[in-house]
């Protein structure tokens, strides 16, 4: 989708990704980030709660997709335990820790200089 960082034109997409799979359509912002977390200035407010309110629909299934490029690591997750820890006014930042107790691995495999993911796990969600 469109995005646009400086809201041209007044854009505000509730994320970067949509994936269709039989019987559930996927909402997914994607997050790429240097370090051991994920800082709360990196996710647009109105994202978080767009993908929140999106995820209380039947057959969406939204949320957030980190990828740590220090470890070649990428998870995902869902829209609602993200809402919640980013609402809960204790930190600023998602942890890697965090994020690997509460979200899903995404395998993902190195092809020369991009990175392809397999994403059939969060059918399971």
């Amino acid at each position: 989708m469109k995005d646009d960082s400086l809201g041209f034109a007044n854009v505000k997409n509730p994320c970067d990704f949509i994936l269709y799979k039989i019987p559930n359509i996927y909402l997914l912002e994607l997050k790429s980030h240097k370090g051991k977390s994920i800082p709360f200035g990196a996710l647009q407010p109105y994202q978080v709660e767009s993908l929140h309110r999106y995820s209380q629909m039947e057959g969406v299934v939204a949320g957030f997709v980190f990828n740590f490029r220090d470890i070649n690591e990428t998870y995902f997750v869902d829209a609602v335990t993200a809402y919640q820890f980013y609402h809960d006014g204790e930190r600023k930042s998602f942890s890697l820790g965090w994020i690997k107790e509460k979200g899903i691995l995404i395998p993902q495999k190195l092809k020369r200089t991009r990175y392809q993911y397999d994403l059939s796990n969060l059918s399971n969600y």
